[in-house]
């Protein structure tokens, strides 16, 4: 909070009080004008968070279409994965599973050619087989939420997370953002040309995408041809089903997941596999999906899901314009940003979005 005083001829005094007023100091800063016998005094509170957004939107080039942190995406090609790519290890018929991945080695000599070795727990998830694709532009997250240089939220989010956070979004107070849909974020990390089974190459590498690391922290963790990183390899994150996901998510449509519930566009799902081998999703690959169920609030407090978000958002030239009605917005999606890295948890910036509980009491 700060001041300053200024002596005027009288005659000028309303018209500076006019000039303070429409000055392009910007809205940033909250003033208050006053005036005392022939003094103009003002006062300024700045809004960190505000003054950050303006600077990051400054930055970007002035054709850009997309908030800060996202890249372009649009295209059309051919996505997904042939089935058989993986050495399997069965444990579904086990009376008892002990250290199945230590017999992985033995799994990918029998095959030869395998990608990666899957250690399949007592139910699968389908492989999406490869399929044309056709994207029109978009705005993805470059990182994982919250981004760039920080830790993954220690709770992830449930289907009722996901239901809640894209009412939030579809608001239109945050710069256009949105859930992406399961088409966008699959063609965002596989590519429409090089149609990687990983984000970062067509082999599993042990070494890469380390998920006790901050995100960003391997840049060899990434798909060069679209400029998105890590997604699938450390965790899956929710989508929308979209049409054309939905008819081709199974090898005999149509689809069904949790509970045997049919598969339709527009409901929230997980898409790509995680950093683990032994799961029910295909590992590490955007070319897999699971079903959670529906949005209910039974134990959305303590369900245990890891799973992320896929954050899209409509272009917008007004980004490399400078609009300030996107420097507003841009400023307000960093806020909730801020309490997920500060808490470490979805449920606290849920909270803070809804201005409240976002998990109903039982």
């Amino acid at each position: 909070m700060g001041w300053r005083g200024e002596r005027e001829p009288l005659a000028r005094r309303g018209r500076r009080v006019s000039a303070l007023s429409a000055t392009g100091l910007g809205s940033s800063r909250a003033r208050s004008i006053r005036v005392v016998g022939i003094f103009v005094v003002w006062s300024a509170c700045s809004d960190p968070t505000l003054d950050a957004a303006r600077v990051a939107v400054a930055a970007l080039p002035s054709s850009s279409e997309c908030p800060p942190g996202m890249v372009m995406l649009a295209g059309e090609g051919r996505i997904g994965l042939a089935p058989g790519r993986y050495a399997v290890v069965e444990t579904r018929d086990r009376a008892e599973v002990i250290d199945p991945q230590s017999e992985c080695a033995a799994a990918q000599a029998k095959h030869g050619d395998s990608i990666a070795c899957w250690v399949q727990t007592d139910l699968t998830d389908p492989i999406l087989v490869p399929r044309s694709v056709q994207v029109t532009p978009v705005c993805v997250d470059a990182w994982p939420f919250p981004g760039r240089g920080r830790a993954y939220t220690r709770d992830g989010m449930t289907a009722l997370d996901a239901q809640v956070l894209s009412a939030v979004l579809a608001s239109g107070a945050y710069g256009g953002r949105r859930l992406c849909t399961a088409t966008e974020l699959q063609a965002a990390v596989a590519g429409f040309r090089s149609n990687r089974p990983f984000v970062y190459g067509d082999r599993y590498d042990p070494d890469r995408c380390q998920a006790d690391a901050r995100i960003g922290t391997d840049l060899q963790c990434g798909n060069p041809e679209t400029g998105v990183y890590e997604y699938g390899a450390v965790h899956s994150h929710w989508v929308v089903a979209d049409s054309a996901f939905v008819a081709a998510a199974c090898e005999h449509p149509p689809c069904r997941g949790a509970g045997n519930r049919l598969l339709t566009e527009g409901m929230f799902i997980v898409l790509g596999g995680t950093g683990r081998l032994q799961t029910r999703q295909a590992p590490l690959t955007p070319h897999t999906w699971h079903d959670h169920g529906r949005p209910t609030p039974t134990g959305c407090d303590a369900m245990g899901h890891d799973d992320q978000v896929a954050i899209c958002a409509a272009p917008d030239l007004g980004w490399g314009a400078g609009a300030e009605a996107l420097v507003a917005a841009e400023a307000r999606w960093q806020k909730l940003v801020d309490v997920a890295v500060a808490s470490g948890r979805m449920d606290q910036m849920l909270d803070a979005a809804v201005g409240g509980r976002a998990c109903p009491a039982e």
